[in-house]
């Protein structure tokens, strides 16, 4: 092979390694922009913090003239939730000692799913009871407590409080959201002291 042969090989090759390398770090470039702007809405990361930062909390309690047992029997028979809350059962999925995983339907903002997906957690000995959605239109962790007055046997207060993400739901939409969420709310403890009464 002539030396001007070899010469035009190796700067060839040369001039394909300098395009590889080129297209190489324009690729990662591009990638990394892609990541920067439009990452962060499928990281786990992200996520975890989209929903620290759109998380609202509904507190409410009611006293109740009943006893503490009378009001649990009521609260902890969650098949019987629609007599109380604005929801519709729409199956069982799985029931052991003090958890239920099931599917309803709930009240949802207009063209979006209705659906959720709902964990129960009965806690007997602490009269309280967990409803985690873990999926819907508005997710999050209700938790209903009861407390016996120490004077009043007739006395209890039922407290709930409940932490809900609603990023999903549009930003206009977020009050109507919250206050029909809390009127529900009322509406449940008012039901619930009148069953019992």
């Amino acid at each position: 092979m002539k030396k001007s042969q070899k010469l035009r090989i190796e700067k060839s090759v040369k001039d394909t390694i300098t395009v590889i390398s080129v297209t190489t770090v324009a690729f990662i470039v591009f990638s990394t922009l892609l990541v920067l702007f439009f990452g962060p809405n499928t990281t786990t990361t992200t996520t975890m913090t989209v929903y620290a930062e759109q998380t609202d909390t509904i507190k409410a309690a009611k006293a109740v003239n009943a006893s503490i047992d009378q009001v649990w029997n009521i609260i902890s028979n969650v098949d019987k939730n629609p007599d109380y809350w604005p929801i519709s059962i729409v199956k069982n999925i799985s029931r052991s000692d003090n958890t239920i995983e099931r599917e309803v339907t709930v009240p949802a903002p207009p063209f979006m799913d209705n659906k959720a997906h709902q964990i129960i957690t009965i806690i007997p000995d602490q009269f309280t009871i967990i409803e985690n959605q873990t999926q819907g239109a508005v997710t999050g962790v209700k938790t209903i407590s009861l407390l016996q007055d120490e004077n009043d046997i007739n006395n209890t207060v039922v407290s709930m409080t409940w932490h809900l993400d609603m990023s999903k739901i549009p930003g206009i939409g977020k009050g109507f959201a919250k206050s029909g969420i809390s009127n529900s709310v009322d509406e449940a403890l008012y039901k619930i002291g009148n069953a019992v009464n």
